[in-house]
């Protein structure tokens, strides 16, 4: 597969960016296509079930990351 890349550069030759075509990138993400399992779908859907029946009981990522 070829996809050609074009990068993008600043005023100080750092790079800043990937410009790639449509049809680059419709074949780079057909590749990265992932498929979530039943059971980790399953298990998203109870813990947003549980979240929605007791909203209040969750931590606040910002505090968290704070701590960290």
């Amino acid at each position: 597969m070829v996809v050609n890349p074009q990068y993008l550069f600043d005023a100080k030759g750092n790079t800043i960016g990937v410009f790639l075509s449509i049809d680059g990138w419709d074949k780079l993400a057909t590749l990265l296509q992932n498929e979530i399992p039943d059971w980790q779908k399953k298990l998203i859907d109870t813990r947003l079930e549980e979240y929605s029946k007791d909203s209040g009981n969750t931590l606040d990522w910002d505090e968290i990351a704070h701590k960290l």
